[in-house]
């Protein structure tokens, strides 16, 4: 997340087609201070922090040649390995935290695991909510002390935890922008060295999406790609990240935007991620290192009046939405690594947790959706009525009807090929 430094014009202005690359300017390296900020905390702990007096623009032709093995294109499915689609009523708090947990034991016990460089806000977990099937991370006005900052709004963030730290795959995320003077939403992945940003939008600019790639070594490579579409603010959009051994492609709801290769060639300008012979090339120092994990990372925060967005000078208070509201996040690989596996291949069913299916007047049954699914639909038979509903269950009480009743789910926007669920499962009423 920062300044950036290569742009792409606006989508009609190009055409992608196969597996070429879609690098229109030639790629810049360019250090800003609100990015020294945003982590400087961070690395120190995980050992990371460099010297940011020397960040050399070394040129291409300078960079030694490396053995390029040459690549076929890669056209193996994805496998759906991780997802949140947030249809409950509370955070995952086995696939998220609230903050970035940069302290030594891992809490939010420190000035850099809430406050971000280059921002008037500090995330607060109030700000991050969940109600009718959406998370929603909101920003508000009040002021807000954490160490030594002192800040005048309180802003949001979730990080992925556990498995949830990936090599290569693709992000994508299902969500609305918010729009104002100086909000600062995003969608991106971090760990060791690399930094992947889907997407960085400015408020007062919805139009305007900014896809990144940072190498956090000494010294410190950028590059950026810049999109203008629609205003990504009036409705919800699919933004991804395919990231392959070779190549890194964004989308914005299905259409491809911009592109990076792993390889250059003298000039600096991206090779294509496929099709290539065998022979020596240079290597892009900004693209992602294989060998880093990274964790998946949504967020909106406000930017200082001259930081990275247009900050608003003091406290204010915007007309519209101020929250990046999020249906789903999903994460797919065309192998799982260790660890994680094809969630799809897992049967879909609905089971009856802890009884039978047989209930009595004012009985109580927790009914379960096994395997993933889209967003949830629940519909239930007479005698029956819904009294409780988390991210994969409902809860379900008994009238005195007696007789054969039923309970339905159904979803939408699944995440699996096989498509929509669409499940039932018989219920017998039973008297006293």
């Amino acid at each position: 997340m920062g300044s950036r430094a290569s742009l792409l014009p606006h989508r009609h202005s190009f055409v992608h087609k196969g597996c070429g690359n879609l690098f229109l300017k030639k790629n810049t390296m360019a250090f800003n201070i609100f990015d020294r900020n945003k982590l400087a905390g961070a690395l120190v702990l995980i050992g990371l922090l460099v010297s940011f007096n020397s960040f050399s623009q070394k040129k291409a032709k300078d960079r030694p040649l490396v053995p390029d093995p040459g690549s076929a294109c890669d056209t193996s499915s994805w496998k759906l390995v991780f997802h949140d689609e947030f249809d409950g009523t509370v955070l995952d708090r086995s696939k998220w935290v609230t903050y970035y947990p940069f302290s030594s034991d891992g809490s939010d016990n420190c000035e850099a695991c809430r406050y971000m460089g280059g921002t008037n806000s500090v995330y607060m977990d109030e700000q991050v909510r969940i109600g009718n099937g959406l998370l929603e991370l909101g920003v508000e006005t009040k002021p807000v002390e954490w160490f030594t900052k002192k800040v005048d709004f309180a802003a949001s963030t979730i990080r992925s935890i556990g498995t949830a730290e990936f090599n290569f795959g693709k992000f994508e995320i299902r969500c609305q922008l918010p729009e104002g003077k100086g909000l600062w939403p995003a969608f991106w992945m971090f760990g060791g060295q690399t930094e992947i940003d889907v997407f960085e939008v400015c408020g007062e600019k919805p139009k305007w999406i900014k896809g990144s790639l940072h190498r956090w070594s000494d010294p410190r490579y950028s590059n950026t790609g810049k999109y203008k579409g629609e205003n990504h603010s009036e409705d919800f959009h699919v933004f991804a990240v395919e990231w392959d051994r070779d190549e890194l492609r964004w989308y914005v709801d299905g259409e491809q935007i911009h592109s990076r290769g792993r390889f250059t060639d003298k000039h600096g300008t991206p090779l294509s991620a496929c099709d290539r012979s065998p022979g020596e090339q240079r290597l892009a120092p900004y693209f992602p290192r294989a060998e880093d994990k990274v964790n998946v990372i949504a967020g909106n925060g406000v930017s200082e009046p001259k930081g990275y967005c247009k900050g608003p000078s003091g406290p204010t208070v915007w007309a519209g939405n101020t929250a990046l509201v999020v249906d789903w996040i999903r994460v797919y690989q065309r192998e799982p690594q260790q660890d994680l596996f094809d969630l799809c291949t897992v049967p879909r069913e609905l089971s009856v947790v802890g009884g039978s299916r047989k209930m009595e007047a004012l009985e109580e049954r927790t009914i379960e959706v096994q395997g993933p699914h889209g967003s949830l639909y629940w519909e239930v038979g007479s005698g029956l009525r819904i009294t409780g509903r988390s991210e994969h269950k409902i809860t379900v009480k008994a009238s005195g009807t007696k007789g054969p009743t039923w309970i339905r789910a159904t979803s939408k926007d699944d995440p699996c090929p096989r498509g929509p669920i669409n499940l039932e499962t018989e219920i017998r009423l039973t008297a006293r």
